[in-house]
């Protein structure tokens, strides 16, 4: 058996460093795709809200269409934030509209969705918030990346 001469570790500080950088890497991409994975989950979840709500509208909508113009004169913005904040359970405060985890720990926050027509009183229906997701490291916020989000719905005749 050989005995080493020295003693001293060197040759540990080399896979020391390279575990602390794949490690972070690691970190970074885990933290992109779950900040990834909530833009689009909340992103879906506008969509099925505003489609639910443009069905919800669908009578007046289509005695609109049957009159021969695909005009709506006025459109209920609080009824579909309503729906937005009971379907995907956020909370309102500072006019803002938050998600937390079970731990109470935020996971994203909302501005005030607008609801609006794409053309002026057409039946193509958008809705714009930027969503705003909390960058943690060490029990901490130190950063927030915002993401302006849109979604569309239309309604159109299958006949």
């Amino acid at each position: 058996m050989k005995l080493l001469k020295s003693k001293k570790a060197e040759g540990y500080i080399t896979p020391c460093v390279l575990i602390i950088v794949f490690v972070a890497i690691f970190s970074i991409i885990f933290t992109y795709s779950a900040s990834v994975s909530k833009v689009k989950l909340m992103r879906e979840n506008t969509k099925v809200v505003l489609d639910s709500f443009v069905t919800q509208n669908s009578t007046e909508i289509y005695n609109s269409i049957k009159q021969g113009n695909d005009y709506t004169e006025v459109i209920d913005a609080e009824e579909f934030r309503t729906s937005l904040i009971s379907f995907c359970t956020l909370e309102i405060e500072n006019g803002m509209l938050y998600s937390y985890d079970a731990d109470g720990k935020e996971l994203y926050r909302i501005t005030e969705p607008v609801l609006s027509f794409r053309n002026e009183n057409e039946l193509e229906l958008v809705v714009t918030y930027t969503i705003s997701i909390p960058m943690w490291f060490a029990g901490t916020e130190f950063a927030s990346a915002n993401i302006p989000i849109e979604v569309t719905s239309i309604l159109t005749e299958k006949f």
